[in-house]
């Protein structure tokens, strides 16, 4: 999501590029420490830096695609095929003991999927890229998926608990699902507030998309019907529209908020606190306040965890 937002920020020959760009070193910083607790300080500094240099591809690809400089983007492209991802596989394989092959397959995989999605943007292909986003966003949690089960199988010790629980298959697809919408819908309020609106209509139509996907998830877990969120979860993106448009007040987002903790067990506060998040953003988008949008786009994107959390599979 962060390449998706970077990438768009090129095209759009926006001022939050650079927060975004610096958003992925924060990235890199962070999956650092998990590699770090789990592989020790060697592995983790090896992998760090090869990802770092998956980071500098994509964006190399991104400015190709944005300046129409085939060149350069078709020299990232080999790069991010013909050494990082050699690379990054022999030394994922090396620290986790997982078989190289599958390991190869799914960067591989993961390096055309960011191509996707990056092309369809830079051709106003709207629809393309938001079916495509969502692709290769699946694609980066079957990865995690793969290397942290194999973490929590070499390292009880380390990370307690059993990964192949309902429970924890539960609690990750509501994760994955929650975060990816709060990218979507600070995507749709960017594009109205900069009104491109083909853009909108379609990142809209994703997060509604996503909201069909988190009702069914909760609603199967918790024994009841997903209709009821999906109705609170289309209000909610609505209501997002109208604070970005100034069609309505922060207000509203609240109180369409405050519908959420009945229907899916989280708390109150949690569900005020992701809300609130989601609002300093969009002010960030409306004030053209670049410097802080991409830690703040990040920040609502975390809160929606203990939303995630709250469930019971």
């Amino acid at each position: 999501m962060i390449v998706a937002k970077q990438a768009t920020a090129a095209i759009n020959q926006t001022d939050d590029y650079q927060s975004y760009t610096a958003l992925l070193a924060t990235n890199t910083a962070e999956l650092t420490e998990l590699w770090r607790r789990a592989f020790g300080n060697t592995a983790a500094t090896a992998l760090a830096a090869s990802w770092d240099t998956q980071n500098a591809y994509l964006v190399d690809y991104t400015i190709g695609a944005a300046s129409h400089n085939d060149a350069r983007s078709k020299a990232a492209m080999a790069n991010l095929t013909q050494k990082f991802v050699p690379q990054f596989s022999g030394l994922t394989s090396d620290a986790s003991r997982l078989p190289l092959d599958p390991v190869t397959l799914l960067l591989s995989q993961q390096v055309l999927e960011d191509k996707a999605f990056i092309d369809d943007y830079a051709a106003h292909k709207w629809e393309t890229f938001y079916n495509d986003l969502h692709r290769a966003y699946v694609q980066s949690a079957r990865f995690g998926d793969a290397l942290s089960v194999e973490i929590a199988h070499r390292y009880p010790d380390k990370f307690p608990g059993d990964p192949e629980l309902r429970a924890v298959n539960v609690r990750v697809s509501a994760n994955t699902l929650l975060q990816e919408r709060s990218y979507l819908e600070t995507m749709a309020t960017a594009a109205k507030i900069a009104s491109r609106e083909p853009d909108y209509g379609f990142a809209m139509g994703a997060v509604l998309t996503n909201g069909k996907a988190v009702a069914t998830v909760f609603a199967a877990t918790l024994g009841q019907d997903s209709a009821s969120l999906d109705h609170a979860l289309g209000d909610e993106a609505l209501a997002l529209k109208g604070y970005a448009t100034g069609e309505s007040g922060k207000d509203e987002v609240l109180k369409n908020a405050e519908l959420l903790p009945g229907i899916t067990g989280a708390s109150r506060q949690h569900v005020v606190d992701h809300a609130n998040a989601l609002i300093k953003v969009i002010d960030d988008q409306k004030a053209k306040s670049y410097l802080d949008i991409a830690n703040d786009d990040r920040a609502a994107a975390t809160s929606t965890q203990p939303l995630a959390d709250a469930i019971r599979g």
